[in-house]
């Protein structure tokens, strides 16, 4: 089976922890957390040189998930993240940054609209602001011409989204039996 890797991306607090996690259980393959959070540990002070460090080890993990994979993935952020973060906090990308995205192994992404409720997390800064950075996402996707689908709804509505736009990338659910659901 070819390699697959699907990875959320959006806002935060858009579900895609959650998404990933049930999309993983249902096609019972590997997905990474999002290094951030246990880099940052409930702490909200950051610089350019702690996103750095968060993006090289996001990426070192990412790497070797895939290369421990004989199946598809699931990623919880990329490179992605990484490159709108320090965009909106810190303006000009770094190079090495930008090449380290450019070289990224080929993905699906599922991009998460805001329509959820937002949850407070000592972690999250915008509150106000989901709809304008979903449009920075969205652009970001669309100019470089990444494959994406945008999620949207609550509960199983917006993991039945999902789990069409990986069966279509030939992704075969688990079954009850442990067998793969045929996909429709």
């Amino acid at each position: 089976m070819p390699l697959r890797v699907v990875c959320a991306v959006g806002p935060e607090s858009t579900g895609k922890t959650t998404l990933c996690r049930a999309l993983a259980e249902r096609f019972d393959v590997p997905w990474l957390a999002e290094y951030a959070r246990e880099y940052l540990n409930a702490g909200t002070s950051y610089d350019s040189s702690d996103v750095a460090a968060i993006a090289k080890e996001q990426a070192r993990r990412e790497q070797e998930l895939i290369a421990n994979s004989r199946q598809g993935v699931i990623l919880d952020t990329d490179l992605a993240v990484i490159v709108v973060w320090w965009q909106e906090k810190f303006g000009a990308l770094p190079g090495w940054i930008e090449a380290a995205f450019r070289a990224q192994t080929p993905r699906l992404y599922l991009l998460c609209r805001p329509d959820l409720s937002w949850a407070p997390d000592p972690l999250r800064e915008s509150p106000g602001d989901l709809d304008r950075l979903y449009d920075v996402y969205r652009r970001l996707l669309t100019e470089r011409r990444l494959p994406f689908v945008e999620i949207a709804g609550s509960g199983e509505r917006r993991t039945a989204t999902a789990v069409a736009a990986l069966r279509r990338c030939g992704f075969a659910a688990k079954g009850a039996n442990g067998t793969d659901e045929a996909a429709p």
